[in-house]
């Protein structure tokens, strides 16, 4: 009768664990990065949703004259008057002229985080925003008061394709 295991049987079970631990870490790591996107997928949503309703407000007020935060189109001018590459800072706030987000978003620096990569263009109305999935690995969106748009442009290091399945 056999009281233990044969060392041949402990490094056949010791390959076997190793195999499914090459197969199960890979997934694992791309459901963290598409949890990743979903989540920015989601604040570009509500963005673009409190956008519609500031340019519905803007509408029924027949504010179509006003310049108070408005662009002639009646979309907000700037979505937040957030410093470039600084942490805690609040984007989406609306510059607390034009409140766009009620809860705004804190910029941070670390993985899995938005921030402002560029100072605004007030010239042409245009906010330029970055959302860091890792330090080497993001996606950068310009948005665009005339037309209350987001666009992906190709300063970040995510292909095109990725950016646009955010932000549509």
């Amino acid at each position: 009768m056999k009281n233990s295991f044969t060392l041949i049987e402990l490094i056949f079970v010791i390959v076997i664990i190793g195999l499914l631990a090459s197969v199960a870490v890979p997934k694992f790591n791309q459901t963290k990065t598409n949890a990743s996107a979903v989540s920015a997928k989601g604040i570009i949503s509500s963005v673009r949703t409190a956008i519609a309703t500031k340019h519905g407000e803007w509408i029924i007020n027949d504010d179509l004259n006003s310049d108070d935060g408005y662009t002639p189109q009646g979309y907000p001018i700037q979505l937040d008057n957030a410093s470039v590459n600084k942490a805690g800072e609040d984007l989406f706030d609306g510059n607390s002229t034009l409140p766009i987000l009620k809860n705004p978003i804190k910029s941070c620096l670390s993985n899995n985080c938005w921030y402002k990569y560029k100072e605004n263009d007030t010239d042409n109305n245009i906010s330029y925003y970055a959302y860091k999935f890792t330090n080497e690995d993001n996606i950068t969106l310009d948005y665009n008061g005339s037309n209350g748009n987001f666009k992906c442009n190709n300063d970040g290091s995510k292909s095109k394709k990725e950016c646009e399945s955010i932000i549509n």
